[in-house]
């Protein structure tokens, strides 16, 4: 009995000392771990302190016209209903960006022109998080959602600080919310869409493809359930349901706060019109990818690769499929939405693993909470130094980068000069010519859906010397013309009477006009 109780004591014993020493391993920050903790913070970091370097935002178009527009709202207090800035400002036009048009200006307020990279490193950031999380980064697949995060940053970086950078965050926050209640069957995260559609709805017009992606969502659960109810085999379940009445009632708050804007339902109308326009052709970010950069290869690539993983699973995930094919499908006819078809190959990609991998569980607890913290505090402490340190405070030296993308200089000179008005310009100027020079109202910009159809379309014809100059008023009427010398037009007039050259550097070109030419 003795013998008995000393083995009993000796093994309790040694269980707790084996106790002891494996929870003090755990706590100990081992060589993997600490080698996770850094990939993570070089995949959410890298994005932001290259652009602290590169000033890669300062390069954008679209940008100047929100950041004009956004400060006419806050000083105004309303939302634009006529032309803005343009020669247009008889024509009634609606700003479906003004949401986003007034967190730039407010940034702009704060930061001067270190908002326009602030504001691109944050959206890097976030599309750092979404990707990682999408890929299964929380579940578990470290190394393949860093890996597949990387990729995807690498396949957006063309991206600039507007609008669309925000849809692309939003669109991939509500595929996570999506994919996460099929797999979990938590119906209550369908009811935060309604609120991150109220927010989307205000800063882009985006938003109707997130409409469209949970109009997919609801169409697939209703294959699920009439494939369980007539037995086809061929259509994949998932392990848990959602009822289609629960998701009924969440879609249609997401229309209703959808349509909470200063603009209500007219939201939709305009993104269908300005997709369909037949000025699309002649637009870059509305062509199929040319493939003549690095990145166009990379989207195809992992494209093809989720498409492969699908059919190594076999699946018959009726969302998943659609998910992918539609995103694809949109992605390679128009090269401004890339981002969809980025953000669905990493959730199928992220996916797949995850159900070759189901026996990956989530570390939990204090050690994997502090490490996230330490994680995260790293990643934010190089992101703000990197900001503090690279972009350069002076706006001196800000306007020196601008002036190697947009005509600074000419801007300078026509205000100096006080040359006479009205103004002609070029359309991919337009909006920095409103935010530099809106003492000149332009004759064209990058605002949607302010000009007819027809007289945007009069310009390209003009400008690609497919109609003479004389048949576009705007053109014609001109007294001052600031043109890209990339474009032949501003050659092609150099040569004619009536037309004198006042100004020219490398990127631009300003003419004078006689009147009455």
């Amino acid at each position: 009995m003795r013998a008995y109780q000393r083995r009993f004591l000796s093994n309790l014993t040694n269980l707790i000392m084996r106790h002891g020493d494996s929870a003090s391993a755990a706590h100990r920050p081992s060589g993997e771990g600490v080698s996770r903790t850094i990939s993570i913070v070089l995949l959410f970091s890298l994005g932001a302190i290259f652009e602290s370097t590169r000033l890669l935002s300062l390069r954008d178009a679209e940008i100047w016209g929100h950041l004009q527009v956004g400060d006419w709202i806050l000083k105004n207090k309303c939302w634009p209903q006529f032309g803005l800035f343009s020669q247009a400002t008889n024509l009634p036009w609606r700003d479906f960006n003004w949401g986003y048009d007034a967190v730039a200006a407010v940034a702009y307020q704060l930061l001067g022109l270190r908002a326009l990279p602030a504001l691109l490193m944050g959206f890097r950031v976030a599309l750092a998080g979404i990707t990682f999380l999408l890929a299964g980064g929380r579940r578990g697949n470290v190394w393949s959602a860093v890996a597949l995060s990387a990729v995807a940053q690498y396949a957006l970086f063309g991206i600039g600080p507007d609008a669309a950078f925000a849809s692309a965050v939003l669109f991939g926050t509500e595929l996570l919310l999506l994919l996460e209640s099929r797999r979990s069957g938590n119906y209550r995260l369908l009811f935060a869409l309604p609120l991150l559609f109220l927010l989307w709805a205000n800063l882009d017009l985006g938003f109707v493809y997130g409409m469209g992606l949970y109009a997919l969502f609801f169409a697939a659960l209703a294959v699920e359930k009439t494939a369980h109810i007539t037995n086809w085999n061929w259509v994949e379940r998932p392990a848990t349901e959602i009822q289609l009445r629960t998701a009924a009632l969440a879609g249609c708050a997401c229309l209703v706060a959808s349509a909470v804007t200063p603009y209500a339902y007219h939201g939709y109308a305009a993104f269908f019109a300005y997709e369909s326009s037949a000025v699309n052709r002649y637009l870059p970010g509305y062509t199929a990818m040319s493939f003549h950069q690095p990145q166009d290869y990379v989207l195809l690539l992992l494209v093809m690769a989720a498409f492969f993983w699908l059919g190594v699973r076999r699946s018959r995930d009726v969302f998943l499929l659609g998910v992918l094919i539609g995103c694809v499908a949109l992605a390679f006819h128009a090269q401004r939405e890339n981002w969809l078809a980025t953000l669905a190959a990493v959730a199928v990609i992220g996916e797949s693993i995850l159900q070759r991998g189901k026996n990956m569980v989530v570390e939990g607890g204090l050690h994997w909470s502090m490490r996230t913290l330490a994680t995260a505090g790293i990643t934010i402490t190089l992101i703000l130094l990197a900001f503090a340190l690279r972009v350069p405070r002076e706006r001196g030296v800000l306007m020196e980068k601008i002036a190697e993308s947009f005509p600074v200089r000419a801007c300078d000179f026509i205000r100096h000069q006080q040359l006479a008005a009205p103004l002609f310009n070029s359309y991919e100027w337009g909006g920095f010519l409103t935010w530099y020079l809106p003492e000149y109202p332009v004759a064209i910009d990058g605002q949607r859906g302010l000009f007819p159809e027809e007289e945007e379309l009069d310009y390209f014809k003009v400008m690609n010397a497919e109609v003479p100059y004389q048949s576009y008023p705007p053109m014609n009427l001109a007294r001052t013309l600031l043109l890209n010398k990339q474009n032949v037009m501003g050659e092609a007039l150099r040569g004619l009477p009536g037309f004198q050259v006042m100004y020219e550097d490398h990127i631009s070109i300003v003419l004078l006009q006689k009147e009455n030419q």
